[in-house]
């Protein structure tokens, strides 16, 4: 019986930014693609590295190479972008309270954190969104 070696995996993308890496990674796997990623940590723990190694790797087995090339090309035409919800418009909650205030000052003051509560308004605004 022969021996068959295993289909190596290859390279399908090369990434300078981590972070755009995981996106692609991520994106990969919600399709049905087995894709890992090279040396992903090491261009965050060595950010000055990032170029000498050739960025994070994104790597597929080579029977998913040509499908896992046109998801990426569709994720860098922006095919997988959310719409713009014009009904609820997306905003950074208001946080600042007297009591946001006080916790902070006496964080900063006597090194005690104390807890704080949000404004009402905030939780009325969330109960609200589906």
């Amino acid at each position: 019986m022969p021996h068959r070696r295993p289909a190596l995996d290859v390279i399908v993308a090369s990434f300078t930014d981590p972070l755009e890496a995981q996106i692609a990674l991520g994106r990969l796997q919600a399709e049905g693609i087995r894709a890992h990623l090279d040396d992903g940590h090491t261009t965050i723990a060595n950010w000055e590295w990032r170029l000498a190694i050739g960025g994070a790797k994104l790597r597929v087995p080579a029977a998913q190479a040509d499908e896992a090339r046109s998801v990426l090309a569709a994720l860098d035409a922006g095919e997988y972008a959310l719409d713009a919800d014009e009904d609820h418009p997306t905003r950074p909650p208001h946080r600042e309270s007297l009591s946001s205030r006080i916790a902070w000052a006496a964080l900063m003051l006597f090194n005690l954190p104390l807890p704080w509560r949000r404004k009402a308004r905030d939780d009325a605004d969330r109960a609200g969104d589906p």
